[in-house]
């Protein structure tokens, strides 16, 4: 919500996914955002495509996704635990930054540590700042 709250983007400009149709409808009707009921719809939209899933569907979701994502898109996982390497190999993608908000950035008042692989390049860093 701190995304939209600052204006960072636009709702209709964001995909999101949820196996849960009630979940999904929350999302549509709190943020106005589009909802997908699958993770490949919702990251053929994306540039950024930011993985936030708990870690023990971490290996469903990149079975789903590896191969679907191109050169140009940038992964952005908030998965606690989930390695780099990891990611880049189950995905099949090395567009990657890892992120570790603290609890305030879901306010848009924390701050978050992060790292990317060399193929990161310097405008996608600047939108992960």
């Amino acid at each position: 919500s701190a995304i939209l709250d600052k204006g960072l983007s636009r709702p209709t400009a964001i995909s999101v996914s949820d196996t849960a149709e009630a979940r999904r409808q929350h999302l549509k009707q709190k943020y106005g955002v589009a909802v997908m009921s699958s993770n490949q719809q919702a990251v053929d939209r994306g540039e950024v495509v930011v993985l936030a899933i708990k870690p023990q569907n971490l290996v469903e979701v990149m079975a789903e996704l590896n191969g679907r994502l191109t050169q140009k898109q940038l992964v952005l996982s908030i998965i606690a635990g989930a390695r780099i390497n990891t990611l880049c190999h189950g995905l099949n993608h090395n567009c990657v930054v890892r992120a570790m908000p603290n609890t305030p950035a879901q306010i848009g008042k924390g701050i978050s540590v992060w790292a990317a692989t060399p193929e990161v390049t310097e405008p996608q860093k600047g939108a992960v700042s």
